[in-house]
């Protein structure tokens, strides 16, 4: 059993590859969706290499697949995966007009620059980098632009966007992208203008005299004493069969993970109607479907903000933190 192996899970029906030997009797497996659980070695059995060539030849096909692309012209806001943690942001000019533009970073009030220039059509731009592992506290972007095209042309109003990133929307964006023909994450800045005055931002900044912070996607400095944040609201939940039902023995294993399932939809309503910030679900390592199936349910839940493993010094991968909206 080596990485990059496809294997089946016994207990579970479903199929991935191999990405990494967590310990001697754990090892990773990225399945359909995407996801990358923790599965124990007796849990999983190589799949024939016919099985294995076959499915490549299929990946093979799909990936020179001609990408289709749900806006071939506009202006962008793109993010381009370096690794596993870390993009590249970008603006895209895939039009015939002049654009230019300022990019910047927003807090409250405060507002720092990050470039400004002059894109012309069918070029781009590199503007900074962004860590995945910070997702949760980036700030918002904003985007200024005029356009300019020489000679008749209709009249496109400037516009001022800002782009605030939640977790459930970045990560279903993904697709090919214009002019850098890569895979990343696609904004379309020109598509929806939302009514701002500069001139408003720039007195609001001014007369409230409020310090520009540096500029970076990391979390903000931690702030004084006097004005420190509250703690958030949390509240931890044990999905442990045998918390939930102590006389489990008789229960078969597909129902006992409706029974878990059950108590985690139920515990997560409580959280949203009783207002907590954030839920922190102890579902344990074992074969890693419920683990998959809290993960799937989160991702899909419009009241969740991300998702993430908890106190993984703890818990490993036997744990998951939701923060609610």
């Amino acid at each position: 059993m080596n990485i990059g192996d496809r294997v089946r899970l016994l207990h579970d029906k479903q199929e991935g590859i191999i990405t990494n030997f967590l310990s001697e009797d754990i090892v990773e497996v990225e399945i359909e969706d995407g996801f990358k659980i923790p599965v124990l070695r007796q849990e999983v059995v190589t799949i024939a290499k016919e099985e294995t060539i076959a499915f490549r030849q299929k990946r093979k096909e799909e990936q020179t697949a001609v990408p289709t692309l749900t806006a071939e012209t506009g202006f962008f806001l793109a993010f381009l995966p370096i690794n596993d943690q870390q993009l590249s942001l970008y603006l895209i000019n895939n039009t015939d007009i002049d654009i230019l533009f300022t990019v910047g970073e927003v807090k409250n009030t405060s507002y720092y620059g990050y470039a400004a220039g002059h894109l012309k059509g069918r070029q781009y731009q590199k503007i900074t980098d962004a860590d995945l592992t910070n997702f949760q506290k980036w700030s918002p972007l904003l985007v200024q632009a005029l356009f300019f095209k020489p000679g008749f042309a209709s009249l496109k109003e400037p516009l001022v966007r800002k782009f605030t990133f939640a977790a459930a929307t970045f990560f279903k964006s993904k697709k090919q992208l214009p002019l850098l023909e890569k895979e990343g994450f696609l904004f379309q800045i020109d598509q929806q203008i939302i009514s701002i005055d500069p001139l408003q931002i720039k007195e609001n900044i001014a007369e409230k005299q409020v310090p520009i912070a540096p500029a970076t996607f990391s979390p903000p400095a931690t702030p004084s004493p006097d004005k420190a944040p509250s703690k958030p609201r949390q509240m931890e939940v044990d999905l442990h069969i045998d918390k939930l039902a102590p006389d489990y023995s008789k229960m078969s294993p597909a129902q006992i993970l409706q029974l878990q399932l059950k108590a985690f939809e139920s515990a997560l309503d409580k959280a949203i109607v009783e207002s907590y910030d954030e839920v922190i679900f102890i579902h344990g390592v074992g074969n890693g479907t419920l683990r998959y199936q809290i993960h799937k349910r989160l991702s899909k839940h419009p009241h969740i903000a991300y998702y993430q493993d908890a106190r993984k010094e703890k818990f490993g991968y036997g744990a998951t933190l939701a923060k609610i909206k």
